[in-house]
């Protein structure tokens, strides 16, 4: 009886817990809205950083970012959006800004393995993508970009037929 009881109770907690350990985990398309985001702000940073070495590419930069306004737009709101459900519309603000600020902070000395000739190529990709999420995330994903998620990916669920 007590072994039954025990295993209730566990029940009951995991049972409790369900939505916010659901909620504060990392869905396909938060994941994806991060990874575009990292590059993105990878394209940014080097960019700023990259124009007073003779491989100034700030102005193909800024063309993307007018290119791609409304899919940029999308994935920032998906990832804000992230950050709402899993802490709360009060929280969220501030740690969508602190993540963002630790994207930028982590691309200060370069990315590795790439010089400012491979950022510049990078930027020409961007602006030669379509301006939409799909295919920005594409290219984000082709960049290796694999930015540091706080907190767990969520299971994969598969469809029933």
């Amino acid at each position: 009886m007590r072994n039954i009881l025990k295993v209730m109770v566990g029940v009951t907690a995991l049972i409790s817990t369900a939505p916010v350990q659901a909620a504060s985990c990392w869905s396909t398309q938060a994941i994806e809205a991060a990874q575009v985001r990292d590059f993105e702000t990878m394209l940014m940073v080097s960019a700023l950083r990259c124009r007073n070495t003779g491989v100034n590419f700030l102005n193909e930069y800024n063309d993307f970012i007018r290119a791609k306004r409304t899919a940029l737009t999308q994935v920032n709101d998906d990832l804000r959006g992230h950050f709402e459900q899993a802490l709360g519309a009060k929280a969220a603000l501030n740690a969508y800004d602190g993540y963002v600020t630790s994207l930028a902070n982590s691309y200060g000395a370069g990315a590795e393995g790439l010089d400012c000739s491979d950022m510049q190529s990078l930027t020409r990709a961007a602006n030669a993508a379509a301006p939409h999420k799909a295919a920005l995330v594409a290219l984000a994903q082709r960049a290796g970009a694999d930015p540091r998620l706080p907190g767990a990916k969520c299971p994969l669920t598969m469809a029933a037929k």
